[in-house]
């Protein structure tokens, strides 16, 4: 088992602090150009042939190790270097751009999502490299800028420098060990759409009393809003489901093999899980559409009586293959006038689609295979495909025409997107020992 004092994992943790110190928060925009650089550095000191590829405001930077061109296997590894903002800062318990090392974690903002995760794959070609002299095949890298808000221009990014990216099998960004300690493999993840509607009932708030004869602009969004799901889930606009693929036997299969996941217990859920027809198939295959929030009127402290002008809602759908987000939301947005809501204001904000693997192939079987041998047994190890959030694998599926597989350092409680943001350190190590095992198994496929 490798340890924190090995020179090689030594050395990787000032890497990951030094990653870490970028506050690379692309819906602020800051330290963009900067963590580029940084990962440029990263990739030269590695040996690798790199490139920061900087035609919009998000660099993607591309970097390949070439074991031989007459190889016929290339691993190509996605990550990204953007990170979510992070606010509320007064809940962190210490700098989140500092990596703060306790007895078992890494605690800061990205490194669950998904800067240890880069950081280990480097370690564990390093390590392939100092037992074995060479890379074990081709290794191309592809990290980008802009994940955290839809990954603006990667698809142009791909496009453009489409002959870089062919691959036998990518790696995805990142990966956990779920509620049950099972290392988890996940072929997939679902599309979305987000939009905003918005609701305007007069020029000015009024005073509270005339709710008497004029209904509010809060009144009005909430009857749209209550149009659009009943009580038990279902989605009511019409036509939402018609192009929704249905999962295959062998995708059925690997969730019926798993586990359900506890929820009410992990997050002392105070309503109903929607269950029907399970907790494991509804987040691998349902589509779904959520209020991610709700601003109107007075929210400040006491009392304000007014009657308010102006209601905004910011919603998502979570998308299955083939559903496409345009077509989702011209869907939505027809279904309200239809219903006498032309005055509520639909907004497209961003989409993408969605991606489903079967996960079976020769070199994806031999990964999954290592990971059985290494973490003690196929009960160790969990299965999926999909997970039940989003990325763009779509299209790096599209350009690359190989199978993807997620899979990383990361834990059920690594609050990703929160404060306090975290990782147990002896994950990471165990990943960087599994990951190096695989790769000596690459040779023989």
């Amino acid at each position: 088992m490798l340890k924190l004092t090995d020179p090689l994992i030594e050395e990787s943790i000032e890497n990951l602090k030094e990653y870490i110190s970028f506050p690379s928060v692309s819906a602020k925009n800051q330290s963009i150009n900067e963590t580029a650089n940084f990962l440029k550095k990263l990739f030269d000191d590695l040996g690798a042939e790199v490139q920061i590829l900087d035609d919009y405001s998000k660099p993607l930077v591309y970097a390949e190790l070439i074991l031989d061109e007459s190889t016929n296997k290339t691993i190509l590894i996605y990550d990204h270097y953007d990170v979510q903002p992070e606010e509320p800062v007064e809940l962190w318990y210490s700098d989140p751009f500092e990596l703060k090392i306790t007895k078992d974690k890494f605690i800061a903002r990205g490194v669950s999502d998904c800067k240890a995760d880069l950081i280990s794959r480097i370690t564990a070609l390093k390590l392939y490299k100092q037992e074995n002299g060479d890379w074990p095949c081709n290794i191309k890298f592809v990290i980008e800028g802009g994940e955290e808000i839809a990954s603006e221009n990667l698809e142009e990014y791909l496009k453009k420098y489409s002959s870089l990216f062919s691959a036998d099998l990518v790696i995805w960004e990142s990966g956990i060990k779920n509620e049950n300690e099972q290392f988890s493999f996940n072929g997939g993840n679902k599309g979305i759409v987000c939009f905003e509607l918005e609701a305007i009932s007069a020029s000015t708030d009024l005073h509270s009393s005339f709710a008497a004869v004029v209904d509010s602009a809060s009144w009005r969004l909430n009857e749209a809003l209550s149009l659009l799901r009943s009580s038990n889930g279902e989605i009511l606009i019409p036509g939402f489901y018609d192009d929704v693929l249905d999962p295959s036997d062998r995708e059925k299969e690997l969730v019926d093999n798993t586990i359900a996941p506890d929820f009410k217990s992990k997050w002392d859920l105070k309503t109903d899980l929607l269950k029907n027809p399970s907790i494991n198939y509804n987040l691998a295959f349902s589509p779904t559409i959520n209020i991610e929030g709700i601003s109107t009127g007075w929210e400040g402290e006491g009392v304000k009586t007014v009657t308010p002008k102006k209601a905004i809602a910011k919603l998502e759908c979570r998308l299955v293959p083939d559903q496409d987000p345009k077509d989702i939301f011209n869907k939505i947005n027809a279904y309200l006038s239809e219903n006498g809501f032309e005055d509520v204001k639909a907004t497209y904000l961003m989409g993408e689609k969605s991606y489903r693997w079967d996960l079976d192939s020769k070199i994806t079987n031999k990964l999954i295979e290592t990971a059985v041998n290494y973490y003690g047994g196929k009960d160790k190890v969990e299965v999926l495909p999909s997970s039940p959030g989003t990325g763009p694998m779509h299209l790096v599926n599209q350009y690359t025409k190989a199978p993807i597989v997620s899979c990383g350092v990361s834990y059920s409680q690594a609050n990703n997107h929160a404060p306090n943001e975290n990782i147990r350190i002896n994950d990471y190590l165990e990943f960087i020992e599994f990951f190096e095992k695989f790769l000596t198994e690459v040779k023989g496929i």
